[in-house]
Order: C-alpha cells, then sequence, then structure tokens
C-alpha cells in the first residue's frame, strides 16, 4: 500500500476514534496531528503549532468572530425576539400554523444579526416552544422547525461560518457574506413553505389561535408592535451589511459596528446594564477561545495531513472519478453531508477546504459560489445525529415531555430542503453570485 494512502487512512481512522470518543473536538485533532506528525515528520510539528496558534491570533479577518458572538449575545439578552414572536403570532393567529409561521419568520430575521448556532436554539426553544405546545401544536413539529429555523444564524450574514470558510480559502469576506444572503433567506422561506403545507394537509399538527386570545388586540396595535420591534433587527442589518455595501467599512469594521448598534439597542429596550454586559461578555470569550482553539487545532491538523501526502490522495481520488465535474461536485457535495454526522462544521471546513478548493478550481466553479454551497450543506451538520448541536441545545432546555425522539423526527424534513435548495442554487447558480456581482461592480 502507498504510503501516502496509509497515512491519509491512518490519520483519518485516529480523527474519527477520538471524536467519537467524547474527546473536546480541539484536543483530538491536536493529539492525532501531533501524534502522526512527531512519528513522520518529526519535532519541526511542534513549530508548526507555534506557527499556527501565531497566525490565527494575528490574522486581523478573524477578528469578526468576537464582535459577531458579542452582536448575537446581546440581542439575546436585549428582549428583541421575545416581543417580536408576541405581536406576529397575534397577527398570524387564524393562519393554520401562524405560530410556526411567526417563529421561523423571527429565525430568519434574527439568524442576520446572531450568527450562534446555541443563543439562536435556546432562545427560540425558551421563548417559542412552551408558548407552541400550550396551544397543542404537535411536539415533533415544533421542535423541529425550532432547531431548522435556529441554525439559520450559521448561514445568513453575518456569520462567523462565512468568515471561516473565506479565511480559509483566502477569498473576500465580503464577497462570501452577500453570497449566502439570498441562498440563506431562501432556505428559510422554504422552511415556511414546509411548515403551510404540512399545517394545511394536517391542521391538528399546528391549530390556529383561538379568537377569544386574538380579540384582545386591535389592528392598529399589532401594525404599530410590529414595525417597533422588526427596526432593531434592520437597524442590525443595516450597520454591518449596509457599511460593507456603501464602502464604509470592510467586513472586520463592520462587524464592530454592529456590536455597537447591538448595545445601543439594549439601551432602548433597558436591558443595557453591568450584569448584561458581563453575560454577553462572558459568553464571547468562551465561545470565541472555544472557535479559536478549533482553528488552531484544525490547522496543525491539516499541516501535517498534507506534509504526508494526504491531500495528494483525496485529489488523485477526485480526478480519477468517471463522473465529470458536476459528479465530482456533487460527491463533494455528499462527503460535506457525511462529515456534518461525525464532527463539528468548524474541523470539517478546515479540513475539506484547503483540500476541495485546488480541485474545484481546477474543474472551472467559482471558488465562492462552491463555499457558499459547502456553508448551506453545513446546515444538516446541525441537525443529523450524533453530532447535532441544534438538538442537544433544544433538549436541554425543553420540557420534560419532550424527548430527543420528537427532536429528531421533527428535524428530517428540513434536512430534505437544505438538499432541495443546494439542487436548487447549483441549477442557478445566479441565486448565489448575483449580489457578489453587485458588490463588485460598484
Amino acid at each position: 500500500m502507498d504510503s501516502s494512502l496509509l497515512v491519509f487512512i491512518s490519520m483519518t481512522l485516529g480523527l474519527i476514534v477520538g471524536i467519537m470518543s467524547g474527546y473536546y473536538l480541539f484536543a483530538a485533532m491536536g493529539t492525532v496531528g501531533i501524534f502522526f506528525g512527531l512519528v513522520f515528520w518529526g519535532p519541526d510539528v511542534l513549530n508548526q503549532l507555534y506557527f499556527s496558534a501565531f497566525n490565527t491570533m494575528k490574522d486581523y479577518t478573524l477578528l469578526a468572530i468576537p464582535l459577531f458572538v458579542f452582536m448575537g449575545s446581546m440581542l439575546d439578552k436585549s428582549g428583541v425576539a421575545e416581543k417580536l414572536f408576541d405581536v406576529l403570532s397575534i397577527a398570524l393567529g387564524r393562519v393554520k400554523g401562524g405560530l410556526a409561521i411567526a417563529a421561523m419568520l423571527i429565525a430568519i430575521l434574527f439568524a442576520a444579526t446572531t450568527g450562534i448556532i446555541g443563543a439562536s436554539v435556546v432562545a427560540m426553544g425558551l421563548i417559542f416552544l412552551p408558548a407552541m405546545l400550550s396551544r397543542n401544536y404537535e411536539k415533533s413539529f415544533a421542535s423541529g422547525l425550532i432547531c431548522a429555523g435556529g441554525s439559520l444564524g450559521i448561514l445568513i450574514p453575518p456569520s462567523i461560518m462565512l468568515v471561516i470558510l473565506a479565511s480559509t480559502a483566502n477569498v473576500s469576506v465580503g464577497q462570501m457574506l452577500y453570497a449566502a444572503l439570498i441562498p440563506g433567506v431562501v432556505l428559510g422561506l422554504s422552511y415556511i413553505v414546509y411548515i403551510v403545507i404540512r399545517a394545511n394537509l394536517q391542521p391538528h399538527l399546528a391549530p390556529p389561535l383561538p379568537d377569544i386570545e386574538l380579540n384582545k388586540y386591535s389592528r392598529a396595535e399589532v401594525v404599530k408592535g410590529v414595525f417597533l420591534h422588526v427596526l432593531p433587527v434592520f437597524i442590525i442589518i443595516l450597520a454591518v451589511l449596509g457599511t460593507i455595501w456603501v464602502g464604509i467599512a470592510p467586513p472586520t469594521e463592520a462587524a464592530a459596528i454592529g456590536a455597537f448598534a447591538s448595545i445601543l439597542i439594549a439601551l432602548v429596550y433597558r436591558r443595557l446594564n453591568l450584569r448584561v454586559l458581563n453575560e454577553a461578555a462572558r459568553e464571547t470569550v468562551l465561545t470565541s477561545a472555544m472557535v479559536y482553539f478549533i482553528i488552531i487545532f484544525a490547522n496543525l491538523f491539516v499541516s501535517v495531513f498534507m506534509r504526508l501526502g494526504g491531500s495528494k490522495v483525496v485529489a488523485n481520488a477526485f480526478a480519477s472519478l468517471p463522473f465529470g465535474r458536476w459528479g465530482v461536485f456533487a460527491i463533494m457535495m455528499f462527503v460535506v453531508f457525511l462529515l456534518g454526522f461525525i464532527m463539528d462544521w468548524i474541523a470539517a471546513s478546515l479540513i475539506i477546504i484547503p483540500v476541495f478548493v485546488p480541485i474545484i478550481k481546477t474543474l472551472g466553479f467559482d471558488v465562492i459560489w462552491f463555499l457558499t454551497m459547502v456553508a448551506i450543506m453545513f446546515q444538516t451538520a446541525f441537525l443529523t445525529p450524533p453530532v447535532a448541536t441544534a438538538i442537544f441545545y433544544l433538549k436541554g432546555i425543553a420540557p420534560p415531555e419532550v424527548s430527543t425522539s420528537d427532536i429528531i423526527k421533527g428535524i428530517w424534513p428540513y434536512v430534505v430542503i437544505v438538499f432541495l435548495v443546494v439542487i436548487l442554487c447549483s441549477v442557478f447558480p445566479e441565486i448565489v453570485m448575483w449580489l457578489p456581482g453587485k458588490l463588485l461592480s460598484m
């Protein structure tokens, strides 16, 4: 057996065993990388660990990560989502599945402000799930939409996923943010279409609100409430994406503007105090540290993997496939889907992007388009067990009557929808590339 192939198989199996053993992801990747580096590379692998840490910490683009995390944490504690859900649930109360539609609309809006799966799913679960269950919503139906809607925060910009993908592939972060915007909204709207169809075919899953509850509010009060509570969300979107669009600030500075805007919104909602600032700062440090540790040790793993010829094995395997460029792309998407079952998206991204991007360039695909497709497919990573963070976040705060099996049962239709949107964006790449093209033409 070829030595590169043997190393590829050994490192892959070692990583899978480490992850499935329950160790921290960065520890599993670091252990495998250092072990194989010492055996086949020598002591210089320890210098590589130093350089990986140094280069990651000084990467200016990655500063957007703690800023986006802080922005999302502040908005989570400002109460915007809770107040918006109250008014939208009344506005859509007479519609079958109205509460579910309201929850998904808010998920789309807040996906453009949070970018943190844990914060999105937990906030939605605490606010929306008890409300839907108390109105006799079916448990798996309610649970599935919260997991899927909460996961949108990592796709719809601003998003730390897009920052990491762009940084790893050495492409424009600004273009990545705009490339994912329309596909992310399309995915969210597709979820709503599914909710509407399912609620009308099976009304018992999502019954409308009773008239006695709806008649408490006038139409003017509802319209005023929607306007007042949607406006802060658009302020955040404008603060981040708008400043990039008009050229006022690059993505990292735009993230800082968004973080500052989130503080102002918390102030307007009278939620800004030392306790909230302390909680937001603590969550920012913990989340950002986790992300940085994964990036550092994933970069080490990839460096060893490529140094020992693992990338050549993968490249040769794809080059020998007799399926044509679209067949190779389809297999890459399937690999991304499979990795979502067994590892965190950050680690998967840092492993596959350095290997896949050169192949994609050779095949003539646009790199920004390909990275966006990877980001869309990674939505399944949060929904498919055993490594399904959205499921476990929701289970952690769900009422006792909602079991893990209930949640898992509810997520599979959304996994299918993710595949359909990937196919749609493959057939019509303009969905992805139209906004980045506008950005370049300015």
